[in-house]
């Protein structure tokens, strides 16, 4: 038996990374930020990899946060701590960066850095009664793995203050009413994940380099001026025109059929 704790697997285009911890809620160590480093990389540089899927095991939980048992989660003081941090923020940065598309399927908990780490994708299928929080500052701490500039992002800084402030609970359903959450899933932990992939293998049957380029416009948006962001469009646009899935689009159209997109 793998004592992965995390599994990396690769199908219909779709590249799968799940957190197998499911007797501990999916809480991350070290190990399990450095292994799903490791899986963005290897997904980034299979040919074959043209969507990533975000998920955990078991029927409870996306991700219980850090792991309080282990030495990096015993104290935020602790410099075995702050490394966990730092390997955290890897993670999210790397989720952001990649240019595929990335699907998080939320299936239960997703608490503190659990939370953060599903901000970190690009798009969130949740499930309706799973439970999202910022619960941070129910241990006395501010957030420090990337919900404090993720969260305002998608809700705007008065509805991130007040989740952070608060530490409450949301649900999957108003996670969506918020704007955390793309779509709500009205069952059980695998009904989420089979529909987050679902949406991934739509993500990767389009065209990877448009899709590509769309993030990182997106990603940039509130760091840009808009003469930045508009000259950024102009060169995102002329190398998608170079595209082979370009053609392919134009000869659709034109064929009156639907566009075979291969990535290229």
């Amino acid at each position: 038996m793998s004592d992965d704790v995390v599994t990396a697997t690769v199908m219909e285009g779709v590249g799968r990374m799940q957190i197998e911890r499911p007797e501990s809620l999916n809480a991350f160590t070290p190990r399990v930020l450095e292994e799903l480093h490791d899986a963005i990389r290897s997904f980034e540089a299979d040919d074959d990899v043209r969507s990533i899927l975000f998920t955990a095991a078991g029927d409870k939980a996306f991700c219980a946060g850090v792991d309080l048992g282990d030495e990096g989660g015993l104290s935020e003081s602790t410099p075995e701590a702050l490394d966990t941090v730092h390997r955290a923020q890897r993670v999210l940065k790397a989720l952001r960066r990649t240019p595929l598309p990335v699907v998080g399927g939320v299936n239960g908990y997703a608490m503190g850095a659990g939370m953060d780490l599903a901000l970190g994708c690009d798009i969130r299928v949740v499930r309706a009664d799973a439970e999202l929080s910022q619960s941070y500052v129910n241990v006395g701490l501010s957030p420090g793995d990337g919900g404090a500039y993720m969260l305002p992002r998608l809700v705007g800084e008065e509805v991130a203050k007040d989740l952070i402030f608060s530490g409450r609970r949301v649900s999957g359903t108003e996670a969506k009413e918020l704007g955390i959450a793309s779509t709500v899933v009205d069952g059980d932990a695998e009904r989420t994940r089979e529909v987050a992939f679902d949406r991934a293998r739509e993500l990767a049957d389009g065209p990877t380099v448009a899709l590509g380029n769309a993030k990182q416009l997106v990603n940039e948006a509130h760091d840009v001026n808009m003469e930045t962001g508009l000259e950024h469009a102009i060169e995102a646009l002329g190398e998608c025109r170079e595209t082979d899935d370009h053609a392919e689009a134009i000869a659709a159209f034109d064929e009156k059929r639907e566009p075979d997109f291969r990535g290229e």
